[in-house]
C-alpha cells in the first residue's frame, strides 16, 4: 500500500524535527519550527484548459441524426472540436470568503463556431462561528448519493450520466449551513435552508417565473451512515420531497440510495398523427439503489438501478421516433413541427439523455493495473430496461505528465430501431480529451 500524502508530510516533519534537535544539541542553540509556510493563503487561484477532438461515424437511420440533418446535406462522419477554460478563485479574509468559478467554451464543427461564457459559481460566504455559515450568490449544490443519476437533485441542473464528475452551473440562492457534532451514535446534524428566486434575469431556467422558491436539506451522520432529508416547496417547480443514504458495509463495500416524491409531474404524450397529445400531470415516485465495491488491487465497481417516475413511457418515445422517421422519409417537416422539441436536443423531453423510466448503470475502473503507473482503464455500460438498448463506453486515462490528464474514450450505442440507443446519431464516437491544470 502506498503512503498517503498526509503520511508523507508527517514523516518529513518528524525527520526535520529530529535533525533540528540534533543540530541544536551540537551548537547549544534553540530549534524553532516555522509553521508560516503551511498557513492557508488568503487568495487561491486554479483552473484548467482542455480540448476534446471528437469524431463520430454517423447512424443515418437514427432519429436524432435525422432531426439534426433534416434540412442539411447528409454526412458520413461528424467531427467536432470542443475547447474549454475553467477558472476557480477564492479569497478569504476574517470570517468572509469570496469564491467564483467561470466556464468558457468554444466548439468548432460542420455547422459553425459557437462560444459560450458562463459564471458557474459566484458566492459570498460569512462564517461567524465554526458551525454556522451564511451563503449568498450563485452556487452549484450537490444533492444525492447516486453516481450517474440523482432523483433528489431538486435545486441543481441534471448531470450527464456519461460524465457525472463534470462541474455544472449553479443557481442564484441565499441560505445558510448550521452544523452540530455530538458524542454517541448520532455524530453530526446539519441543516441547510435555501431561497432560490426566479425573476426575469435570475434563474430563468428554473421553471415558472415569479416565485421565491424555498428548499431545505437536513443531514444526519448516524454511526457509519450518511442520511439526507430534503424538500422543495411548490413554486416555479412542483413540490417534491426526498431522502438519500450512503453506508459503508465494510471498508471496501458501500451501499447508497435515493427516493423522491414529486407532485404534479408533467407527462408528455404524442398522437399517431404526430401532434402533441394532452400533457398530463400526476404524482410520481423516483428512486435509485446502488452499490460500490473496491478490490484490494484498487479496482472499483459501481452498479446502480434507477427508476424515473416522470420519464417517458415506451409507447410515447417510440411514437416520437416514428414521427421523426416519417419526416425524414417523406421530406415533410410537418411531421415534426408540432412535436415538443428544444433547439438544444439535449434538453428536449424526448431527445435529452435517458428520457425514459428504468435504467441500469455499471461502471468499473482500475487504478494502475499490474503496476502500470499513472494508467487507469475503465468502462461504463448504461442500459435501458424499457427497450433493451444500451451503450458501452470503454476509456483509458493517463496522468503521468505533470499537470496534464489524457483520456481516450469511445461510445458505442447498441439497440434496435425505435429504441433509445438504436436511434442515436452515431454508430460509434471517439473522444480524446487533453486537460491541463494550472
Amino acid at each position: 500500500m502506498q503512503p498517503t500524502r498526509r503520511q508523507v508530510l508527517t514523516a518529513i516533519v518528524l525527520v526535520g524535527l529530529c535533525n533540528g534537535a540534533s543540530l541544536s544539541s551540537a551548537v547549544a542553540g534553540e530549534f524553532e519550527f516555522d509553521a508560516s509556510g503551511y498557513e492557508k493563503q488568503p487568495f487561491e487561484f486554479r483552473g484548467y484548459a482542455e480540448i476534446e477532438p471528437t469524431v463520430s461515424a454517423s447512424n443515418q437511420d437514427g432519429a436524432l441524426y435525422q432531426l439534426e440533418f433534416l434540412d442539411a446535406s447528409p454526412r458520413d462522419e461528424i467531427a467536432r472540436l470542443p475547447a474549454a477554460l475553467e477558472l476557480e478563485g477564492r479569497y478569504h479574509r476574517g470570517i468572509t470568503t469570496l469564491s467564483m468559478r467561470t466556464h468558457s467554451s468554444k466548439v468548432w464543427d460542420y455547422r459553425h463556431e459557437k462560444a459560450e461564457h458562463l459564471l458557474y459559481e459566484g458566492l459570498a460566504s460569512i462564517q461567524p462561528s465554526p458551525g454556522f455559515t451564511f451563503d449568498i450568490g450563485k452556487k452549484a449544490y450537490r444533492w444525492g448519493k447516486g453516481y450517474a443519476w440523482n432523483p433528489v437533485a431538486f435545486v441543481e441542473r441534471a448531470k450527464d450520466a456519461g460524465n457525472p464528475d463534470l462541474a455544472r452551473e449553479g443557481f442564484w440562492t441565499a441560505g445558510f449551513d448550521w452544523v452540530a457534532s455530538y458524542d454517541g451514535p448520532l455524530q453530526t446534524v446539519a441543516f441547510t435552508p435555501l431561497v432560490l428566486p426566479h425573476r426575469s434575469n435570475m434563474n430563468t431556467d428554473f421553471g415558472a417565473e415569479g416565485h421565491n422558491n424555498v428548499a431545505a436539506k437536513l443531514y444526519l451522520l448516524y454511526r457509519n451512515t450518511d442520511i439526507d432529508l430534503m424538500f422543495l416547496d411548490q413554486g416555479s417547480r412542483s413540490a417534491r420531497y426526498g431522502m438519500d443514504f450512503a453506508s459503508n458495509i465494510t471498508a471496501n463495500f458501500e451501499v447508497h440510495g435515493e427516493l423522491a416524491y414529486i407532485k404534479d409531474a408533467p407527462r408528455r404524450t404524442i398522437k399517431p398523427d404526430c401532434t402533441q397529445g394532452p400533457t398530463r400531470t400526476e404524482d410520481v415516485w423516483s428512486y435509485l439503489l446502488g452499490l460500490r465495491y473496491r478490490t484490494v488491487d484498487d479496482a472499483t465497481f459501481v452498479f446502480e438501478y434507477y427508476f424515473n417516475g416522470a420519464g417517458n413511457r415506451e409507447r410515447d418515445q417510440r411514437q416520437f421516433y416514428e414521427c421523426v422517421q416519417k419526416a425524414w422519409d417523406t421530406g415533410d417537416e410537418s411531421f415534426v413541427s408540432n412535436l415538443p422539441l428544444d433547439e438544444d436536443l439535449d434538453r428536449g423531453p424526448f431527445t435529452k439523455p435517458n428520457p425514459m423510466r428504468r435504467y441500469l448503470n455499471l461502471r468499473a475502473w482500475w487504478n494502475e493495473p499490474y503496476n502500470i503507473l499513472y494508467l487507469t482503464p475503465g468502462v461504463q455500460v448504461l442500459y435501458n430496461l424499457e427497450d433493451d438498448s444500451f451503450s458501452v463506453s470503454p476509456e483509458v486515462n493517463y496522468d503521468g505528465i505533470d499537470d496534464l490528464d489524457i483520456r481516450l474514450r469511445a461510445a458505442v450505442p447498441v439497440g434496435d430501431a425505435l429504441t433509445e440507443w438504436g436511434e442515436k446519431p452515431n454508430d460509434v464516437k471517439l473522444e480524446l480529451r487533453l486537460r491541463y491544470y494550472f
